[in-house]
């Protein structure tokens, strides 16, 4: 029964497929593709929204002929603006496009794509166009759909997204409307130093910065070509070279890339009838012309007949963060200068340390990575496209309340300076070994994390006030305390991580985002876990004693 269902509809497609293309007379051929879309597959149209029919006929015989080609479109449609090859007639309630085409010998072909309407009361169905050329008529079905389409409301800019990927992706998490462009002052020597050369500036320049969508609202289901242009400009309205369109004619190919005589993007491109349509563009800047700052982008949509479309939106462009040099060269710095005055120092803590607790410390640590770096590490991917921006409500779980449970319950049960760095430091070597996690954010991050615990911790007298505790209870205001540090000490280190990101790998990151990240990871989950540190020191004290 199903080989008989098979067989019966591919004899239906080649039924369909010799009726579609037609041989009107000797030599002469014609197809029409209805309903036919702008680069996109449909089978069925709307009541109320525009179509589009495909006509096409080739003659390929020795001498000149006419031929008188009808169009009789079903009850219901009609053409849509002015059809200026064609002679339209109505009869009744059909409309009928008649033409006399002259096509020569040898070899010729006409075409045309017809615009037409489809009533909004038109009812769902299945309608039949007819399509005659000299003595040969085709039989073209027409489904219309459910759904109504709106030919009142004209094609309107709905708004502009950037950052895209090349996939027309957005990463929620970064900044919108930021345009993020890479100082290439220095690529002259470093291209001389690696010996690629002053004309990979050129091959550099080809490549687009990031991708803009552009969003077209066409309620009526409108097709047609247009070209989008979209050009900067300053506060003032007045434009602003920077962005350009690669040569791509043969006058350009020896000029590079950077030889286009367009100081503004451009695309041809179609509107393909859907509602909603968002056309992407790459973004080609040049970044020796650019500076950063306020800017306006603005888009211009034309088809060339009516007047353009505009839509505009403020642009950011950012070429050097000052802001995030500054945070990481101080962070480095203080980082340097911890990591000196330690050395100084290590001979002297590790002579207060019993051996004991040196084991007890590295116990720690490598619990650290396992609870903390393990999870945080295979199901971070996971959790972010599972999330999207917001994954590290999850991870952050492993890396603030697991973590500081951890680092308190440690100081609880060793009270000496020194017990968070060691402790940092094991988690450290043993992340480097088993994921290679080596990097300088990494280092930084580590750095200054092991750096702001240890003065904050000693700072709020928090290590002396343990070390002369003895069984008594530790008091609300007491955790509050080494809560209030550790969360202090993760939220800077979090936020200097951010900024190494932006200043190293030119990830700008929003600032909700940032805000976002700082409040739950930095401040809530770590507040969390050094309270559940506190009760699960006080156990371990009890069991194991110092």
């Amino acid at each position: 029964m199903t080989i008989k269902k098979a067989l019966t509809g591919v004899v239906a497609v080649l039924l369909v497929m010799l009726t579609i293309t037609g041989q009107a007379q000797e030599g002469v051929s014609f197809s029409c593709q209805f309903p036919y879309y702008l680069g996109k597959v449909r089978d069925s149209v709307i009541p109320g929204g525009q179509t589009a029919a495909l006509f096409s006929i080739e003659h390929r015989g020795l001498s000149d002929t006419t031929v008188t080609v009808t169009i009789s479109l079903p009850p219901g449609f009609s053409p849509a603006g002015s059809q200026e090859n064609w002679e339209v007639t109505r009869q009744a309630d059909r409309y009928s496009l008649t033409r006399d085409m002259l096509l020569s010998g040898g070899y010729s072909q006409w075409y045309d794509l017809l615009s037409l309407q489809v009533a909004a009361d038109l009812p769902p169905g299945r309608y039949t166009a007819a399509v005659t050329a000299g003595d040969n008529t085709q039989q073209i079905p027409v489904t219309v759909g459910a759904g109504t389409g709106d030919a009142a409301v004209p094609v309107t800019l709905a708004g502009m997204v950037l950052p895209l990927d090349k996939d027309g992706k957005t990463d929620d998490r970064v900044g919108r409307n930021v345009l993020v462009l890479r100082d290439r002052q220095w690529d002259y020597y470093k291209n001389l130093f690696i010996g690629k050369g002053a004309s990979n500036q050129e091959i550099e320049a080809i490549h687009p910065v990031t991708h803009l969508g552009v969003d077209i609202v066409n309620p009526a289901g409108v097709q047609k070509l247009v070209i989008v242009t979209v050009h900067l400009l300053d506060a003032g309205r007045q434009p602003v070279s920077g962005l350009f369109t690669p040569g791509a004619t043969n006058e350009d190919v020896d000029g590079g890339a950077l030889d286009g005589h367009k100081e503004y993007l451009e695309m041809f491109t179609a509107l393909n009838g859907d509602s909603r349509q968002r056309l992407q563009l790459p973004v080609y800047a040049d970044e020796r012309n650019l500076t950063g700052g306020d800017y306006i982008l603005r888009a211009e949509l034309s088809d060339g007949v009516k007047a353009p479309l505009l839509y505009e939106v403020p642009l950011t462009i950012i070429k050097k963060d000052n802001k995030a040099l500054i945070v990481v060269s101080s962070a480095a710095l203080a980082v340097l200068t911890g990591l000196l005055l330690s050395l100084k120092r290590l001979r002297r803590v590790l002579a207060v340390l019993k051996t004991r607790w040196l084991v007890t410390i590295a116990l720690f640590g490598a619990a650290a990575f396992a609870v903390v770096n393990v999870p945080s590490t295979l199901l971070n991917d996971f959790f972010h496209i599972l999330l999207g921006p917001f994954g590290f409500l999850i991870t952050g779980l492993f890396s603030s309340i697991f973590l500081y449970m951890m680092v308190v319950a440690l100081v609880i049960l060793i009270p000496q300076p020194g017990v968070v760095a060691l402790m940092t430091v094991v988690r450290m070597l043993l992340g480097m070994l088993a994921f290679g996690q080596i990097s300088p954010i990494g280092l930084l991050s580590y750095g200054l994390h092991a750096l702001l615990l240890e003065l904050l911790i000693y700072g709020s007298g928090m290590y002396g006030w343990l070390q002369q505790r003895e069984d008594n209870p530790i008091p609300w205001d007491k955790i509050a305390l080494l809560a209030v540090s550790c969360a202090v000490a993760d939220t800077i280190a979090a936020y200097v991580s951010l900024q190494a990101m932006a200043f190293l790998y030119r990830m700008y990151y929003a600032a909700w985002y940032i805000a976002l990240v700082l409040l739950f990871n930095g401040f809530i989950y770590t507040i969390i876990g050094a309270a559940c540190g506190t009760a699960l020191g006080k156990r371990l004290a009890r069991v194991g004693g110092d």
